[in-house]
């Protein structure tokens, strides 16, 4: 092979190799990594606009937060109501169950982990979807740190 060829080849490849690596990563980190106790849907089961979930998270920023205690409330999204509706189904599933789960679009999601009651309707976050409700097996490391968790 001539040196230009393999240059071009080279350059193919790199080419293709981004294009892959952005198309991968463009619906961003994981959210939530979550040990959910309980899920409340409001204002009820039959037509939830807001889901509050209870447990131990680890949430998406800059790098993921160490485990914390509290709950998370969401509103549901207008587009792609009925898919988050399913995501909710299987978040209350897995409560009490000591299943890990991921969740949500670390990218694009606002995520607080709320501490005080008097917080649960004020202001929630917008729930994002990316590849549903993920179960983690427990010795991925998130899973282990949430599991591990003692500040109970």
């Amino acid at each position: 092979m001539k040196p230009i060829s393999r240059l071009v080849a080279l350059a193919c490849f790199l080419l293709a190799f981004t294009f892959f690596v952005e198309v991968v990563s463009a619906s961003g980190p994981t959210a939530v990594y979550a040990l959910i106790d309980k899920v409340t849907l409001e204002p009820n089961d039959d037509r939830p606009q807001r889901i509050v979930i209870y447990g131990v998270f680890s949430t998406a920023g800059n790098t993921y937060s160490e485990p914390q205690r509290g709950y998370l409330c969401f509103t549901l999204p207008t587009q792609n109501s009925e898919l988050a509706l399913r995501e909710w189904s299987d978040l209350k599933s897995v409560a009490g169950t000591r299943q890990v789960v991921a969740f949500g679009r670390g990218w694009m999601a606002k995520v607080r982990v709320r501490k005080s009651s008097a917080e649960a309707g004020n202001d929630p976050d917008l729930y994002t979807l990316n590849f549903g409700v993920k179960k983690l097996n427990a010795d991925e490391p998130h899973a282990k740190a949430l599991l591990d968790y003692k500040g109970r």
